[in-house]
């Protein structure tokens, strides 16, 4: 467990970077098709990443000790891990979520973005304190 744990603990970072960098992401994804971003972050690829740690939280089912904690989890990993998996059925990968401009979506994300930010963050303290008490 304390691998996963560490996993975590690591991991957790980078997905709030991702989180709260959201629009700038999605901003840079459709203004700028020959950018880096657009060449090298793929919005499948950020799925990919976002799948792995729900995953990997998944797999750590027993840190998430009270039952709250376990649902949120569940909740996420459910609705990342169903993303990701219809992203991988379409066939057109780079451009599976081309928001035409869609400022009402392009909020809804933002939002359950930055509110993903928050039960990464505990997360991630949460992996850390069971890394510093597990014996």
């Amino acid at each position: 467990m304390k691998i996963l744990a560490l996993l975590i603990a690591i991991y957790t970072p980078l997905m709030l970077l991702i989180h709260v960098s959201t629009g700038k992401i999605l901003r840079a994804w459709n203004e700028q098709s020959d950018s880096w971003i657009s060449r090298r972050f793929t919005p499948q690829r950020a799925l990919r990443i976002e799948a792995l740690f729900w995953l990997l939280a998944l797999a750590a089912w027993s840190l998430w000790q009270p039952l709250v904690w376990r649902v949120i989890i569940a909740l996420f990993a459910v609705i990342h891990l169903g993303i990701w998996g219809a992203g991988e059925l379409t066939i057109n990968k780079t451009n599976i979520f081309a928001l035409d401009r869609n400022l009402c979506i392009e909020r809804v994300i933002v939002v359950f973005d930055l509110i993903e930010a928050f039960a990464l963050a505990a997360l991630g303290f949460f992996a850390i304190w069971y890394l510093i008490h597990a014996r």
